[in-house]
C-alpha cells in the first residue's frame, strides 16, 4: 500500500504534468484547438484523469490558486504590526518571491491567454480574487480597496516587465511600489 505521503507526491506531479501540458498546448495550437484528450495524452494519462484534477481546461491556469490565496491571507496577517499600505507591499513581496522561480510557466500562461478571452478572464479573475483578499483583510473600507487595487496593479506591471525583460520579479515589484511614492 502506498502511505500517504507519496500518494499526494504522484497527485501533485500529475496535476503539474497536466497544467505544462495545457499551457503549453495553448501556446502553440491556441484555447480553442486544444482538446482535453491532446491535453491528457501530452501529460501520458487519460481525459478522464484530466477531470478528475480540473472541472474545465481553462481551470489549469489557476497555478495553485487557492494556496496562493492563503499565502496572501497569512502575509498581511505576519505584518499587522505595519501602516495598511506596508502590509500591502510586503504581502505582494511574499507573493512575487513564490512566483521567482516559476518564470517559465508564468511566461507559458501569458503566451496561452493571448489565444483566447476565456484565458485572459481567468487570469484577471484571478487578479481580481487577490485583490478581494487583500481589501477583505485590510479591513473592506475605501482605503483597504483603493490599496489592494494599486498594489495587484503593480504585481501586475511588475510581471509584465519581468517576463518580457526578466530580472527579479521582487525587485520589480518594490521598483513599483517605490514609484507609487
Amino acid at each position: 500500500m502506498t502511505e500517504p505521503g507519496r500518494r499526494e507526491q504522484r497527485k501533485d506531479e500529475t496535476r503539474r504534468a497536466l497544467e505544462e501540458a495545457a499551457l503549453r498546448r495553448f501556446a502553440a495550437d491556441g484555447y480553442d484547438a486544444t482538446s482535453v484528450e491532446a491535453i491528457a495524452a501530452d501529460a501520458g494519462v487519460s481525459a478522464r484523469t484530466f477531470f478528475r484534477y480540473f472541472a474545465t481546461k481553462d481551470e489549469v491556469l489557476d497555478m495553485g490558486r487557492e494556496a496562493r490565496q492563503a499565502e496572501l491571507r497569512a502575509a498581511i496577517h505576519a505584518r499587522r504590526d505595519l501602516s495598511d499600505a506596508e502590509v500591502v507591499r510586503e504581502a505582494i513581496l511574499v507573493m512575487a518571491r513564490g512566483f521567482e522561480q516559476d518564470r517559465a510557466r508564468v511566461l507559458l500562461r501569458q503566451e496561452a491567454a493571448a489565444s483566447s478571452a476565456v484565458l485572459r478572464g481567468r487570469i484577471f479573475d484571478t487578479f481580481l480574487s487577490w485583490e478581494f483578499i487583500v481589501a477583505r483583510e485590510l479591513g473592506g473600507t475605501a482605503e483597504a480597496d483603493a490599496l489592494a487595487a494599486a498594489g495587484i496593479g503593480v504585481f501586475r506591471a511588475a510581471t509584465v516587465r519581468w517576463l518580457r525583460e526578466g530580472g527579479s520579479l521582487p525587485e520589480r515589484v518594490a521598483q513599483g511600489f517605490d514609484a507609487l511614492g
